[in-house]
């Protein structure tokens, strides 16, 4: 059984565009067509049985109309979408009320996209709403191909976040840091925050991967692709290839997701 953490999908008027120029900006291939269907065939034909749909409002502009979106998936039962909001929405908060209502369990935040820096105290309030309502917040880690340094969510500054919000529900993608894995050992290890394996495959050796797992712990690790970046069975050849256990593999490939998402 898989539980992927971490794909994308777009409403089919936009999905075209949308991935070409995300491809184009950050140089790499797509392996699927960013619509719904063609994730949820992805997805089935390679074994997946669930996987979180993560949206993101790039603008106070567009929160809205990314999180109805979000919304109108909730009602597929593979599907797990996340909704998103942006710190200069004066509706951010609101907009947290609404997704709660509607019975969404988490909120994607890409600091590259969204402009601002992990720990600004500026997106608190919105930490700590995510924390009460009982949101999993799950934050781009890392580099981001499409983009220049500075980069947002580094590592040193995503712990500040996770020491600020010991009770919150917070992943941290790609191995806690994408192109930074060290740093993710040495200021996210000793933290509550699980990380996810996505684009993992593609960014790290399976050296590089293994021992990031193993300084967070297998009870914290959950699988992801970053799907229409990456698939499910190439991510999955990545891990297999690192010698874990039967146990410990059952925990990365969907407990760990069950327990967070509370199933």
């Amino acid at each position: 059984m898989l539980i992927d953490f971490h794909a994308h999908a777009f409403p089919d008027k936009l999905a075209a565009g949308a991935v070409s120029s995300l491809a184009q900006r950050a140089h790499i291939p797509s392996f699927s067509n960013g619509t719904v269907s063609d994730t949820q065939r992805i997805m089935r034909e390679q074994g997946v049985g669930r996987y979180v749909l993560l949206n993101i409002a790039v603008s106070p502009r567009t929160e809205k109309n990314v999180n109805d979106f979000a919304v109108s998936l909730s009602g597929k039962k593979e599907i797990v979408p996340f909704g998103s909001v942006h710190p200069d929405s004066p509706n951010a908060l609101a907009e947290l009320e609404r997704l709660k209502r509607a019975g969404i369990k988490g909120i994607k935040f890409h600091n590259e996209y969204q402009n601002f820096f992990v720990d600004d105290e500026k997106a608190f309030p919105i930490y700590e709403r995510c924390a009460k309502l009982g949101f999993i917040m799950l934050f781009h880690g890392g580099a981001d191909l499409g983009f220049q340094p500075p980069v947002k969510t580094p590592p040193s500054r995503m712990r500040r976040v996770c020491r600020a919000f010991p009770e919150a529900k917070i992943v941290v993608a790609h191995l806690g840091g994408q192109r930074m894995e060290e740093e993710a050992v040495d200021c996210l290890a000793d933290t509550t925050a699980y990380i996810d394996t996505s684009y993992a495959a593609r960014a790290a050796s399976a050296e590089t991967g293994r021992r990031v797992i193993e300084a967070f712990g297998f009870d914290r690790v959950l699988f992801g692709t970053d799907l229409p970046w990456d698939t499910p069975e190439h991510t999955l050849a990545y891990l297999e290839s690192m010698g874990f256990s039967d146990e410990q593999k059952a925990k990365i490939y969907y407990r760990n997701a069950q327990r967070l998402l509370g199933e």
